[in-house]
């Protein structure tokens, strides 16, 4: 390249670094000057080349240019697109200007092109400027009428054309007038790869409320008219609206599980991730969890989440429910479970050995604190035993196909959890049937996950009374997996897009055959005739828990682990425990005449194998040298707490 090449090279560029500095502190600070910089910087360019010279060939390239802009211009006329024909129309402009200012220098062709172009600018230019001024002084009106002071809405009083400090800014405030809901103040605003957010200060009454403007979250979206996905939620304070832009969906892709995170139920498992890529943690001892959402929204995806978790956990046993017709959701884990049940007669046989384990455990602290002189309330795993998950699928449908059972759970959830034993209910349908007459899903269930629902009106019978409102709209979550989670940890306060991992067919066997080979209870239907448990107190209001005492429960004899004792074997084992401290022997047991006991062969073996559970122990020899057996006392027959756990606790009472 020629060295004069070079010099005109340089020369235009530094033309086109001021004109681009000028036109940027034009448009920032001085609205008027814009049109005349920008058209004197075309100029210069165009006398540069002029300088430089021109051969046919830019002569050819100019033309072309010219007269694609007025083609597109044309286009745009005939076909009524405005937006085309006054961007062709602007390009003519442009490219005519530089073509006649590089044709003819700095002559009088050149500053009568220039002169026009300038005229046509400031001919758009000046009715878009008022238009944009008397917006502005409209809101600032509205504004102190609101109270809000001037320096709140980011404007100065004595020049209301400027804007505010991001067009994000100025388009919300706009939005949010438009709606009759002046903001007093926009603070927070943060932007991120993923979008923006902002917390509002609204004006107070009952119109201009965070709820109020919640529920108008789609005319708010088509008034801001940004590209992204609005979020809305109630902020720290009543007055306080936080709005969330969500330009790319950090939770789109699918994220694979991996692995249990917990092996104690004292730990928080982590069920999957948030926006900012931060994990999902929740303890679920001594806690009931309600998993809703509708079908094909992951409901079970991350019921597996927590059955893979649990599995894992030694101080936890699962008591599996699955109400789907082959038990396809839950049955895959039914080798980690101590009991499973997939009929409503094996469900209500399951809840009856619940019920007599918390009898059970009850009678384990009550001795416990005799023993200690001081009350044990609570039931500790890996101290006094082992923790119950009662884990049930499709709930709506085992209620469905036996009523009788809401009653039954709503009487457990308010019993079983002092005693360790946490029920994990999943339904598509929450209703007041399925909840035993109570819609108020809070009462019973300390962990709410609500997935994608098909209407809003579904949010507040599974997040609880006012959730559509205060933002919980899980009817906006969009994809499979996507969850929100609601429970007493303060990070679970906010109704924030998470997504739950995903377990892969392999990955349920693989745990199944790492954790499985759990000796499973045999469920049988109770006999006919039974009677039945009464029902719990009711309050005054006809709603569960209306006083201090508890319902009697439907004693079932149980061995110390909580397993219901075989009819054939009911009177030996209470024999034995008759016997007390002293205990008795097998001769003496056979001279009793108890049922299914009449040789020594049918007291001697049941006795030898609750020896080696270590359920009966021997008490010494007596006159005739025959060895008498005694219960082992509740605390023998627990096993030792043990060694220090690992990883991250959070016990919740």
């Amino acid at each position: 390249m020629p060295a004069s090449d070079r010099r005109l090279l340089r020369a235009a560029v530094a033309v086109a670094r001021a004109a681009g500095t000028a036109s940027r502190w034009c448009f920032r600070q001085r609205y008027e000057l814009a049109p005349g910089v920008a058209s004197l910087a075309l100029s210069g360019l165009g006398w540069l080349h002029h300088v430089a010279g021109l051969d046919w060939l830019d002569h050819a390239v100019y033309g072309v240019s010219t007269a694609a802009a007025g083609a597109l211009a044309a286009g745009g006329l005939k076909h009524k697109k405005t937006v085309l024909s006054a961007a062709g129309a602007a390009m003519a402009v442009v490219v005519g200007d530089v073509w006649i200012n590089a044709a003819s220098g700095p002559t009088a062709p050149g500053l009568v092109a220039s002169g026009v172009t300038t005229a046509a600018a400031y001919a758009a230019y000046i009715p878009w400027l008022v238009r944009r001024r008397d917006e502005r002084m409209r809101l600032q009106i509205d504004a102190a009428k609101a109270g809000a002071a001037p320096g709140a809405l980011g404007i100065e009083g004595t020049d209301p054309g400027v804007t505010a400090e991001s067009v994000e800014e100025t388009r919300l405030r706009r939005a949010l007038t438009a709606l009759g809901v002046t903001p007093l103040d926009v603070t927070a605003l943060r932007f991120s790869a993923d979008g923006w957010t902002a917390l509002v200060t609204l004006p107070p009454g009952r119109r201009t409320s965070a709820e109020v403007v919640i529920a108008q979250r789609q005319q708010l979206a088509a008034n801001l008219d940004l590209p992204g996905r609005l979020l809305l939620s109630v902020g720290s304070q009543d007055n306080q609206l936080l709005v969330r832009m969500q330009v790319n969906d950090p939770l789109a892709e699918t994220i694979e599980w991996p692995g249990p995170s917990i092996t104690s139920v004292a730990q928080e498992m982590v069920l999957g991730h948030s926006a900012d890529g931060s994990e999902v943690r929740v303890c679920l001892l001594y806690q009931h969890a309600l998993i809703a959402g509708a079908t094909d929204n992951g409901k079970s995806g991350i019921l597996n989440v927590v059955v893979g978790n649990l599995a894992a956990c030694e101080d936890a046993e699962l008591l599996l429910v699955d109400m789907k017709p082959g038990a396809v959701e839950l049955g895959p884990w039914r080798r980690c479970a101590r009991a499973f049940a997939d009929t409503p007669a094996k469900a209500r046989a399951l809840l009856r050995m619940v019920r007599a384990e918390v009898e059970r455990r009850g009678q384990v602290l009550a001795e416990l604190s005799a023993e200690s002189g001081e009350p044990v309330r609570k039931w500790v795993p890996g101290v006094h035993g082992t923790a119950w998950f009662v884990v049930i699928d499709e709930l709506a449908e085992l209620i469905r196909q036996d009523p009788k059972l809401a009653k039954e759970l709503e009487a457990l959830r308010q019993l079983a959890r002092f005693v360790a034993i946490q029920f994990v209910e999943a339904t598509q349908a929450p209703s007041r049937k399925v909840f035993g007459g109570d819609t108020d899903a809070r009462q019973q269930y300390q962990v709410r996950i609500g997935l994608g629902v098909a209407e809003g009106t579904t949010v507040n019978l599974v997040m609880g009374p006012g959730a559509l409102g205060a933002g919980w709209r899980l009817d906006e979550l969009n994809r499979p997996g996507k969850f929100m989670i609601s429970s007493r940890a303060p990070e679970h306060a906010d109704p924030a897009e998470r997504r739950a991992f995903w377990m892969t067919d392999a990955q349920i066997a693989a745990t199944v055959h790492r954790y499985g080979g759990v000796e499973a209870v045999e469920l049988v239907a109770p006999k006919k005739g039974t009677p039945e448990p009464p029902e719990p107190p009711r309050g005054p209001d006809g709603g569960g828990g209306g006083g201090s005492e508890r319902p009697m429960l439907h004693v079932v004899p149980t061995y110390p682990d909580g397993s219901e004792i075989p009819t054939n074997r009911i009177a030996l084992w209470q024999a034995i425990e008759k016997a007390g401290p002293e205990g008795i022997s097998i001769p003496a047991l056979v001279a009793l005449g108890l049922p299914n006991v009449n040789a020594r062969g049918s007291a001697s073996d049941p006795i030898q194998q609750w020896r080696r559970q270590g359920w009966v122990v021997e008490a010494g020899k007596d006159a005739a040298r025959a060895m008498r057996f005694r219960v082992a006392s509740r605390r023998a027959t627990l096993p030792a707490a043990p060694a220090a756990e690992k990883g991250r606790t959070a016990v919740r009472s």
